[in-house]
């Protein structure tokens, strides 16, 4: 079988959890030299660190899913061949329902926030950006996973193979 087809989607999600996770590297990093060198510390920084990782998190799965890098039980398409398929196929929907609905929940959550006008408590900064990620990268990981499963259904990639990478 052929590689995995170029995907069409723009990769959006590597620049933004690439710079995510640079940038929390660099404010922790930053944070323990000002703790135990300078004796002081920055009061916004583990705040936002742990906001940039959440950023990483969301954003990344969307991206794990574009490598095929999620982790996964091959059990039954290792034992049962025939089974490869069609569990694949409905993994992919179930995935792609559970994304969806997340999605649909998190966008309900930025607008109760948008309503409420809360902030957060060090950087005093919109919760909406902080809870962003989670309709946007939820959002990429079913266009990801609809991608994934439409080329599974064409045959451009075998659902069968399980390749370790």
């Amino acid at each position: 079988m052929n590689e995995t087809p170029k995907s069409r989607l723009p990769s959006i999600e590597m620049v933004i959890s690439s710079v995510s996770l640079f940038c929390m590297a660099g404010i922790t990093i930053t944070q323990v030299f000002n703790r135990y060198v300078t004796g002081t510390s920055l009061s916004w920084s583990e705040e936002l660190a742990r906001y940039l990782f959440i950023w990483t998190v969301y954003v990344g799965c969307s991206y794990a899913t574009q490598l095929d890098r999620h982790l996964e039980v091959t059990v039954i398409r290792t034992l049962f061949k025939k089974l490869a398929r069609p569990v694949t196929i409905i993994a992919n929907i179930l995935t792609i329902i559970f994304c969806l609905f997340a999605t649909v929940i998190g966008i309900k959550l930025i607008v109760l926030l948008m309503d409420t006008g809360q902030k957060t408590p060090a950087l005093e900064i919109s919760a909406v950006w902080v809870y962003l990620s989670m309709p946007l990268g939820l959002g990429f990981m079913t266009l990801r996973t609809a991608e994934r499963l439409w080329w599974i259904l064409t045959g451009k990639i075998d659902a069968g193979t399980v390749t370790v990478k």
